[in-house]
């Protein structure tokens, strides 16, 4: 029989550490997809909170000039800073979704390619607050695809609405005038396009 010192100096077989580090491996491999997505559905849940109080900001604009802002200044002319929403978003980082990584190294570098991840339904350009349009239907943003280092339109027209983006598992996020926003796959975004902007076109 073994003394308690020969079990101690005896350590692991390599067919052991094989099976510990297989077993480790598989755990790996079943447990990384669901962090990911995990993770994944944390930023679209950031984004749609950036996307509602965007909305808030635009209506809060309107309300108190009686005009809704013109989509080629809603960013501002030089910087978010000189933006018409300045007064009500203390915050850049609500202009941007998180899950944007080149946008995120673009202002990291301190390029000003664009400065927002959304783009602005210029359908609404100068109207007046009380244009009649039912805003639980109407799209106030969009989340448009970007080539990578590209450079992006910040206002759209319904008509000639551009590419949703794919960073959203595969689809981007839609805002609406009454604050709520959804999710569409880029199939289902180019199917329903004529739709989801029957009421700004």
């Amino acid at each position: 029989m073994k003394t308690r010192r020969q079990w101690l100096r005896g350590g692991f077989t390599l067919v052991e550490m094989l099976v510990v580090i297989t077993i480790i491996a598989i755990l790996a491999g079943l447990l990384l997809p669901g962090v990911m997505n995990s993770h994944r559905k944390a930023l679209q849940l950031q984004c749609t909170n950036n996307l509602r109080q965007l909305c808030m900001f635009i209506t809060q604009y309107a309300t108190d000039n009686n005009v809704y802002p013109d989509g080629a200044k809603w960013t501002g002319t030089a910087s978010i800073e000189d933006s018409p929403l300045a007064r009500y978003c203390k915050d850049p980082k609500i202009y941007m979704c998180p899950g944007d990584a080149d946008l995120k190294t673009a202002l990291k570098r301190g390029i000003t390619v664009r400065r927002t991840s959304y783009s602005y339904n210029s359908w609404f350009d100068r109207k007046t607050h009380n244009t009649s349009v039912e805003l639980s239907r109407a799209v106030f943003f969009m989340e448009p695809f970007v080539a990578t280092g590209g450079a992006m339109e910040t206002s759209f027209q319904p008509t000639g609405a551009p590419r949703l983006t794919d960073r959203h598992n595969g689809g981007g996020l839609l805002a609406f005038g009454d604050g709520h926003a959804g999710f569409y796959t880029q199939d289902r975004f180019e199917k329903e396009k004529q739709t989801i902007f029957e009421t700004t076109r």
